[in-house]
């Protein structure tokens, strides 16, 4: 299967995408500044939308559903991470986006190790964020065949 991503006019076009497979992308965030910033691409592209406030909202979601990929907000996380290996543990190719305010290398550091897809500063742009978001459900159908990724 070919796949071939073009980004027109922030809709997402992939070529191959296995028909009548749901995408969907979960949104960890407390506030849902990030959902609203959103929610035209999301709905632009025929993804289904998950809002989780909480880290526990998160994880019982991951446990009923499987999705595409997570935006993630730092707010979110504790100093250790270790949020993100608890939803690794749950899904594990599922391709995790942080989004951070502020850019702290020892903060970065700390997340990619943990194994994320992307990490996103937020005073880069809505649009870096769509692309990640594109990426992450490219590299899932594409690497899988779809998001066949078991839950454990």
């Amino acid at each position: 299967m070919i796949i071939a991503l073009f980004l027109r006019q922030r809709k997402i076009w992939v070529k191959g995408w296995r028909m009548g497979i749901e995408k969907a992308v979960i949104v960890a965030e407390p506030s849902g500044t990030l959902l609203e910033a959103l929610r035209d691409f999301l709905a632009g592209n025929d993804l289904n939308v998950i809002h989780a406030r909480t880290q526990k909202e998160t994880l019982l979601t991951l446990q009923r559903q499987r999705v595409h990929a997570m935006v993630l907000d730092a707010d979110l996380l504790e100093e250790d991470c270790e949020f993100i290996s608890l939803i690794k543990g749950m899904q594990e190719n599922l391709p995790i986006i942080v989004c951070a305010e502020v850019n702290s290398p020892e903060f970065e550091i700390g997340i990619r190790q943990k194994g994320i897809f992307y990490y996103h500063i937020k005073s880069f742009g809505i649009g870096d964020l769509e692309m990640a978001i594109s990426n992450a459900i490219l590299k899932v159908s594409h690497d899988l065949g779809g998001p066949s990724y078991g839950h454990r």
